[in-house]
């Protein structure tokens, strides 16, 4: 269970689900990009970028499931903390995007880290 938990395909997808979640769009915020520039661009671009390479990481290594709601819930997490409320519902289109080509890629066999 440990061993899992600390792999590197784990410990890139929180990274990547904070930088995405926190880091991205307080970083926007400080450079002063618009509500509007933040939302096309962060949270209609790159966002789901990242919950397919997600979903494409849980897949590929085997991993559990419920890695897939990991980025969903920190994501409403840092809209409820920071953000307007109206875009939770992003946090449920990255979900059904991460489900969607979770079941799309194949699955392989385990991969075996060094």
């Amino acid at each position: 269970m440990t061993k899992k938990f600390f792999s590197k395909p784990v410990l890139l997808t929180i990274l990547m689900v904070l930088v995405a979640s926190f880091c991205l769009p307080l970083l926007s915020n400080f450079i002063g990009i618009s509500k509007v520039h933040r939302i096309i661009y962060l949270f209609l671009l790159v966002n789901p970028l990242l919950s397919i390479s997600i979903s494409w990481l849980v897949r590929r290594f085997n991993l559990n499931v419920l890695w897939l709601f990991f980025f969903p819930i920190v994501f409403a997490i840092s809209i409820w903390w920071r953000f307007a409320k109206y875009n939770y519902w992003l946090a449920g289109i990255y979900l059904i995007l991460s489900l969607i080509v979770y079941l799309l890629v194949p699955a392989t066999k385990p991969i075996q880290e060094d």
